[in-house]
């Protein structure tokens, strides 16, 4: 991508980082035909891979091959295998199903438009730090159960509490108490402190039903 409008040259030094990252996301801006390509992989971006593209699946690497190899670069990046730009193969395939599984989602060949934003980032997939794997367990559940909704997004599975994973347990009050996408918002507001009072008894011996506070 050297020389396109909107591409901004790396170091090459073998080391990911967000540098690497940014460049990835501005190709992919570059493959779907945004004109002016910006470091951050925003609504218009994911609308347009959405549109254009939809999954990235073993098709994809004839229909798009510029997109299918950015999808390579990135999981290597992410430490799975990413196989020969361009090129599908079975261990290709692997890393995709291997990746996705980290990430809590059913394994299926097939890289949705927000696992792909995901997979933009920084964020990690296995436990690292002082993360615990009780923790990751949480954000796993959290993706594979409420990724269909518009407004939740892949949440790290780094075994961490962090800011998003709470967020992320607040769509999920939100989601079970009956919000609408679109209402829906991750804040603890006067909304979701009344649909806890009225859905959110539970004790001991309590089990889920239709909605899933326990």
């Amino acid at each position: 991508y050297g020389g396109r409008p909107g591409y901004v040259p790396i170091t090459v030094d073998g080391q990911t980082g967000w540098q690497t990252m940014y460049s990835l996301t501005r190709a992919l801006q570059i493959e779907l035909g945004i004109t002016t390509p910006v470091n951050d992989f925003g609504p218009t971006t994911l609308a347009q891979l959405t549109f254009q593209v939809g999954n990235v699946t073993a098709a994809t690497w004839t229909t798009k091959p510029g997109i299918f190899s950015i999808l390579q670069a990135a999981l290597w990046c992410k430490g799975y295998w990413g196989g020969s730009f361009g090129t599908y193969d079975a261990n290709v395939g692997s890393g995709i199903t291997t990746m996705k599984a980290a990430i809590g989602l059913s394994t299926t060949i097939s890289v949705e438009p927000k696992v792909f934003k995901s997979l933009l980032t920084m964020d990690a997939y296995t436990v690292v730090n002082s993360g615990t794997a009780a923790v990751r367990a949480v954000q796993q559940w959290l993706n594979g159960t409420y990724l269909d909704r518009r407004d939740f997004f892949v949440i790290p599975c780094d075994g961490l509490y962090s800011r998003n994973v709470q967020e992320g347990l607040v769509y999920a009050i939100q989601y079970e108490i009956g919000m609408a996408d679109g209402t829906a918002n991750g804040n603890f507001g006067p909304g979701t402190q009344q649909g806890i009072r009225d859905y959110g008894n539970v004790s001991l011996g309590s089990v889920d039903g239709a909605r899933r506070m326990v």
